[in-house]
């Protein structure tokens, strides 16, 4: 073998042995994260929509995974889950257009007329709220609302061929494939149980606004159950409108009873249902969740503080298969977690 060709043979060797440093590892896994983010932002629009409605389809298949059970055949589940969704869907945003439609009528002749500092600020919110929602804003909610109805329609009816091809392309033992259930099933468990407490949440809140003969009882039911999804603010965002008109109609007095019924139901819920559902909290520090609400609804809008706890759970994952971001999803997580996680892997 003549030197010439002993020497390329030798760059071929040291290149096919070369490895990429570990902090270069880090700073293109970092950089994928930082691409993947801008391109969300600029795609807010369709992708917040999109990705909610994924959600909702996941979490509506174990629905039809449990018709199965009872007896039915695959097409009979499939049907019946289709129409029941069609049937909710439809009467969720016709509730949605007729309320919000009466609302915006009666909202200019909401006044609070006791006098003081505090009386003017509540009509300056009252005002606020009253000048941000235009019809056109209703309109195209109506049109969001039958975008995602259909879209959640296909995405059910098409999910058990998704998971088949998921086995066909990463192969029965995959642990890439085992990764990605364990994600969905973790949040399937999460927003079930989730919608579980807000329900309680939603049907304790009309209750009482119905004693109190509260105005749009059932709608702010509606939007408590809503925004039950966003932690420890949710409930709060969906306390104001109530407490304005309790304000509104009965005075300040009526305002501080409905503001400390809101902070009883929040803290009962949060502090005892959901931890003892779940037999745990959340699988992040409170200030992840925080400050992940803010950045995803930067990111994709209103949507991200409603599913932001389940995205930032898939970065986490996604962290976690990487020696080198491993440790940025141990500082994500909650000690007990780590904890729990430890004594598995053990």
């Amino acid at each position: 073998m003549s030197l010439k060709n002993l020497e390329s043979k030798r760059k071929m060797i040291n290149v096919t042995d070369y490895k990429i440093p570990s902090f270069m590892r880090q700073i293109s896994i970092i950089a994928i994260l930082f691409i993947v983010v801008i391109g969300m932002k600029y795609s807010s629009e369709i992708l917040g929509p999109v990705l909610l409605s994924i959600f909702i389809s996941i979490i509506i298949y174990p629905f039809l995974m449990w018709l199965k059970k009872k007896g039915l055949s695959y097409n009979q589940s499939v049907i019946l889950t289709l129409a029941a969704i069609f049937a909710l869907g439809v009467g969720i945003i016709w509730f949605l257009a007729v309320s919000l439609a009466q609302l915006i009528k009666e909202l200019p002749n909401l006044t609070i007329n006791s006098g003081g500092i505090l009386a003017q600020y509540g009509n300056e919110i009252i005002k606020f709220l009253a000048t941000h929602i235009p019809i056109s804003d209703i309109t195209g909610l109506v049109g969001l609302g039958i975008f995602m109805l259909f879209a959640i329609i296909f995405l059910v009816y098409e999910l058990p061929q998704i998971k088949v091809r998921l086995v066909k392309g990463f192969g029965e033992d995959s642990s890439v494939l085992s990764r990605i259930m364990d994600l969905v099933d973790a949040n399937i468990h999460y927003f079930i149980i989730r919608a579980k407490v807000n329900f309680l949440y939603g049907l304790g809140v009309s209750a009482i606004l119905f004693v109190f003969d509260i105005n749009f009882a059932v709608l702010w039911g509606l939007l408590t159950f809503a925004l039950g999804f966003i932690p420890y603010l949710g409930i709060i965002i969906a306390a104001i409108p109530p407490v304005l008109v309790a304000w509104a109609k009965y005075g300040i007095w009526g305002a501080v009873v409905m503001g400390l019924f809101f902070i009883i139901i929040n803290t009962v819920a949060e502090s005892y249902i959901f931890p003892k559902l779940t037999g745990k909290g959340l699988q992040m520090s409170v200030f992840v969740v925080f400050v992940s609400l803010f950045v995803w609804g930067w990111i994709i809008g209103p949507t991200g503080f409603l599913i932001g706890v389940p995205l930032t759970l898939v970065v986490i994952k996604y962290l976690e298969n990487f020696d080198e971001t491993r440790w940025l999803a141990l500082l994500m997580i909650s000690e007990g977690d780590e904890e729990e996680k430890q004594e598995k892997d053990k």
